[in-house]
């Protein structure tokens, strides 16, 4: 119970395709040598595209050695180190994140679904939660039926009215695994645009009625909306669209409300905070275009005048 249920399955399938690998080329796996985990990180090399796979796959080889009860003290990390940057040079990777979902796209978004539909009424309110959130997939649907009955996704009673506004209780999340605090984000009406999110939840719970204890996101016969469906039917919307479904995801909402404050000027804390990041992990979420870097260049020009 120590492991989350994720880091568990990734840690099986990483040993597993160690074990595989000496199994082989009859290498000894307990405990690895120098030479045989370099061998190995050059062996992923040929299906990986970024390195920091690989990294990922020898440090789920350092843990299971250490919760077997072996060390790796005689494991030369400089030379490991080595090989991975030579890798790296070989395979030249960009990363590449999910295109952020701003107000204007998701204005167009609007116009693709069919408000006469109960299932769409449900998507549109999922989009928006998902924006002004700034939430995480994992915050707010179920991936399987264990997230339901583990209460890790949003249920109705999760949300509650506060003026004329709502307030979003999350109780479990990637930073919040241990019941340990509970993220509670306000979301505001605004009065006569499209992207309201308190008018759409409204409109979402007078459509699917459903019990406190229900999810919050549920099709029209009762089965709760999954990432899976989430997933389909955006970029199902994208494609409406004329646009390259394949470079969006659910963190596009993510990224895109984290480029949205950024532009209006909130503070970098304040990102931060909305968006419930534990480091500064979020800066590589705010997408800065020529014209956001020129406005910033521009601000300093009069300082090169003497």
């Amino acid at each position: 119970m120590a492991l989350a249920e994720g880091t568990q399955k990734n840690l099986k399938i990483q040993w597993e395709s160690f074990l595989l690998f000496c199994l082989f080329f009859n290498l000894a796996f307990l405990p690895a040598s120098t030479s045989t985990l370099q061998l190995y990180a050059q062996f992923l090399s040929r299906s990986f595209k970024a390195v920091a796979s690989i990294r990922n796959y020898l440090s789920g080889i350092r843990t299971v050695h250490l919760m077997s009860g072996f060390q790796l003290e005689d494991v030369n990390k400089y030379l490991i180190n080595i090989s991975l940057r030579g890798i790296a040079r070989l395979k030249k990777h960009t990363v590449r994140q999910a295109e952020p979902i701003t107000p204007e796209l998701l204005y167009r978004m609007y116009f693709v679904l069919n408000m006469e539909n109960n299932d769409d009424v449900v998507f549109w309110c999922l989009f928006l939660f998902a924006f002004f959130l700034v939430a995480r997939k994992s915050n707010l649907v179920p991936t399987t039926k264990g997230d339901i009955i583990n209460n890790r996704c949003l249920f109705r009673r999760d949300v509650t009215k506060c003026d004329d506004n709502l307030v979003v209780v999350m109780n479990w999340s990637k930073v919040i695994q241990f019941g340990e605090r509970q993220l509670k984000t306000p979301l505001l009406r605004l009065p006569g645009s499209i992207l309201c999110p308190v008018r759409a939840y409204e409109k979402m719970i007078k459509t699917i009625k459903a019990s406190l204890d229900d999810p919050l996101f549920l099709f029209s016969n009762k089965k709760p909306v999954t990432y899976y469906y989430f997933q389909k039917k955006l970029r199902s919307v994208i494609e409406s669209l004329g646009l390259d479904s394949s470079i969006y995801s659910s963190h596009s909402f993510r990224r895109g409300f984290a480029t949205f404050a950024f532009r209006q000027q909130v503070s970098a804390d304040e990102i931060q905070i909305l968006g419930d990041w534990r480091s500064d992990v979020y800066k590589r979420y705010i997408s800065m275009s020529i014209q956001d870097k020129l406005n910033i260049v521009s601000n300093l020009k009069d300082n090169f005048y003497f």
